[in-house]
């Protein structure tokens, strides 16, 4: 998407269309030239939040989509909020600006200037105030954020370029947005923070190299690799704490991983008895690649080194990297402070399969739809074995009887002509407990989606209870504009409803 340019030129429905199929993620600020504007929020590729004077959500879009002139300019490092009030999909957004009546933004400008300046001047300054007190409501979350606990960390990591900030993990499918990070060639990590616990995972260049979760139990429970990646992932996907997303140079996630799988080289060295900066200047002479961390009471310090060389250094209290380790070494002020150093371990470490965790999760979503016969009677529809074999066999009978028994009250050909192809359904319809149905349909939902399932739970909860009513239904599922969610998905999800549908007439 460019990064600037004119309505003119570029219209927002082809900006909403780019970001979109670019899976953009950033913010779109529009202005139309007459003192309106409006922000945009995408996180890759799914516009979640809007806000425009006066208006959010849905109708801050639709409002926008009316600008045939003004400016735009598209910033893919502002922070996101952490407020979701888009619901509608881009498609419906934008056939909702094509069918409202043009005319409507227009009829507000001139009332202002025809009436009394002044006070209109007064209320579009009320307006813009109640914007900017509004503005900063999403970050609320940040208010909430859990923080680490001292000492209970899995390591300090240091600030660094922040790419998300608080992102409520109810907003993510995990596994997608590990794909997304490896298909960009990320290199930083991914941190989780809870009430109850942390993890994190570094990235090199795409490759997650290690994965650390420290769970709520006493100290020293900290998990590593896969079993702290499934850790990660159940917290993810239940809804809990906010994540961060943080970008570092490659030198600085080799320390923090050497950090964490290394063995020490010197520990349980007390700061009362080490000459700190003899020590420094030993490991530069060694041309060590590693990392030397400094546990306090006052906190924790780390200063990594590659080839003998200070790659940066911080301190769990003043997170932003530094290219001198002064602040590390305050804490040996401490004369019980410990020291630990670690040195890059020759011995070749395969990153961490994320796949095996992803694919796991993914099946896990899939036995529901698979083991149910519903997938076999789809191709087999016609042909009558298939149909014994499901406990539908009860209801058989019924449907075959009923056109029968009409047929035999009008021995004429004309009627049974009219009536066969209506009767079917609506005998089928009494027989069926049509919200047993919907209620197995949503089932599969929240399996295949996880906690993003609400929308689809909501079509077919608001659907006709008849057949034609939740075929309808379950044919909008694939247009739906859900966040990490891609519509292959959500096709596939809509073919095994209607087999599932299929096995129950």
């Amino acid at each position: 998407m460019n990064s600037h340019g004119s309505l003119a030129e570029t219209p927002l429905r082809s900006l909403l269309e780019s970001a979109q199929g670019e899976r953009s993620t950033g913010t779109l600020n529009v202005r139309n030239g007459n003192g309106q504007s409006a922000s945009l929020y995408f996180l890759f590729g799914h516009l979640f939040h809007a806000q425009s004077d006066g208006k959010s959500g849905d109708e801050a879009v639709v409002n926008a989509l009316h600008w045939t002139k003004g400016d735009f300019d598209f910033d893919a490092k502002a922070k996101l909020p952490a407020d979701e009030t888009v619901r509608a999909g881009i498609p419906e957004l934008v056939h909702a600006a094509e069918s409202a009546p043009k005319a409507e933004p227009a009829e507000p400008k001139p009332e202002p200037k025809a009436e009394r300046p002044e006070p209109r001047n007064e209320r579009k300054e009320h307006a813009e105030s109640e914007r900017k007190v509004e503005a900063p409501q999403p970050r609320r979350g940040v208010k909430h954020r859990p923080q680490p606990k001292h000492g209970r960390e899995p390591i300090p990591v240091p600030a660094g370029q922040i790419l998300y900030d608080s992102l409520k993990t109810s907003f993510v499918d995990f596994p997608r947005l590990l794909t997304t990070l490896e298909r960009e060639g990320y290199t930083g990590y991914v941190r989780l923070l809870t009430d109850d616990a942390s993890g994190l995972i570094l990235f090199r260049e795409g490759s997650a190299l290690e994965c650390l979760y420290d769970g709520a139990a006493e100290a020293g429970s900290l998990v590593l690799g896969k079993s702290a990646l499934q850790h990660f992932n159940e917290d993810v996907t239940a809804g809990h704490g906010v994540l961060d997303v943080v970008g570092l140079s490659p030198e600085l996630i080799d320390g923090l991983f050497e950090l964490t799988v290394s063995r020490p080289m010197y520990t349980e060295l007390y700061a009362g008895w080490v000459d700190m900066k003899a020590l420094l200047n030993f490991l530069s002479d060694r041309k060590l690649s590693g990392s030397v961390m400094i546990r306090s009471t006052a906190g924790t310090g780390v200063i990594i080194l590659s080839g003998g060389e200070l790659a940066g250094a911080y301190t769990s209290e003043s997170r932003d990297i530094s290219d001198k380790p002064d602040r590390a070494l305050a804490l040996c002020d401490d004369p019980n402070a410990m020291i630990e150093v670690k040195s890059a371990d020759s011995t070749p470490h395969p990153p961490l399969d994320v796949e095996e965790v992803v694919g796991g999760q993914r099946a896990r979503q899939a036995p529901a739809p698979f083991s149910a016969p519903a997938p076999q009677p789809e191709p087999a529809a016609p042909t009558n074995p298939t149909i014994p074999v499901i406990p539908v066999m009860p209801q058989e009978p019924p449907t075959a009887q009923i056109p029968t028994g009409s047929f035999s009250g009008f021995t004429p050909a004309p009627t049974p002509a009219s009536v066969a192809p209506t009767s079917p359904p609506r005998s089928a319809g009494p027989q069926l407990d049509w919200s047993s149905v919907v209620a197995e349909l949503q089932a599969m939902a929240e399996d295949a989606l996880g906690n993003r399932a609400r929308k689809v739970k909501d079509i077919l909860g608001a659907a006709d209870p008849s057949l034609a009513g939740i075929e309808a239904a379950i044919d909008q599922i694939p247009s739906i504009s859900l966040l990490f969610v891609d519509s292959s998905r959500l096709e596939q999800l809509a073919q095994e409803m209607r087999a599932r549908l299929k096995s129950h007439l």
